[in-house]
């Protein structure tokens, strides 16, 4: 996802942990890229490498963007520093989000469950994703009341096992639907049969890529 380069803005507390962010109307900068592409300029590499090692944290990336001091220097301008700061920004939030998801797998293994819950959004907009531990295979729900006459879609995913990092794409496409319950029994029925295909010992759809 494409995202406006920063301009002189300080980060908040709620930035850092990862709002969504969509860009409109934003020119391509080498900014923008960067984060989208992870193509940083080279003459501005040193900037992000310091930031990185200073900030192991999104508390130590606040501390950075409120006194960045000789970072500062280095950088140049405060928009190659801002622009490493919000690079710095998506890798902790992505690092926090992979490690609740490695948590939440470890628990579910655990508690004995077939299933683990790996995001939940609740709102206008609700979107769940759960997997199948033994294979990796993610069933991704989404209901979205602007999406038109069919506002209920379900979707697959192939997901790493231990991390829930996505690998693919199922191998079969997204059906919308314009009713909630047959959405709803779609769903439990795909699980049905995940389980009574995958369960106890098919090879891990993770493994097949």
């Amino acid at each position: 996802m494409l995202r406006c380069a920063p301009g002189k803005r300080r980060l908040s507390a709620g930035r850092a942990h990862g709002g969504r962010r969509r860009a409109t109307g934003c020119g391509r900068s080498p900014w923008s890229t960067a984060r989208s592409t992870g193509a940083w300029p080279s003459a501005s590499a040193p900037c992000l490498d310091e930031v990185r090692a200073a900030t192991p944290t999104v508390g130590a990336l606040l501390a950075l963007d409120a006194d960045p001091a000789g970072v500062l220097d280095r950088a140049g301008t405060r928009a190659v520093l801002d622009a490493a700061l919000a690079v710095r920004a998506d890798e902790l939030v992505a690092a926090a989000a992979r490690a609740g998801r490695a948590a939440a797998i470890a628990a579910a293994h655990e508690a004995g469950d077939r299933w683990v819950v790996l995001d939940e959004t609740a709102g206008t907009t609700q979107r769940t994703v759960e997997m199948h531990l033994a294979s990796g295979l993610a069933l991704v729900a989404t209901a979205d009341p602007y999406a038109g006459d069919e506002p209920y879609t379900l979707g697959e995913a192939v997901l790493d096992v231990t991390t829930g990092d996505p690998i693919a794409d199922g191998d079969g496409g997204d059906v919308s639907f314009a009713d909630a319950a047959a959405w709803r029994d779609a769903r439990a029925r795909r699980r049905e049969e995940i389980d009574s295909r995958l369960d106890g010992g098919d090879t891990m759809l993770s493994d097949k890529r």
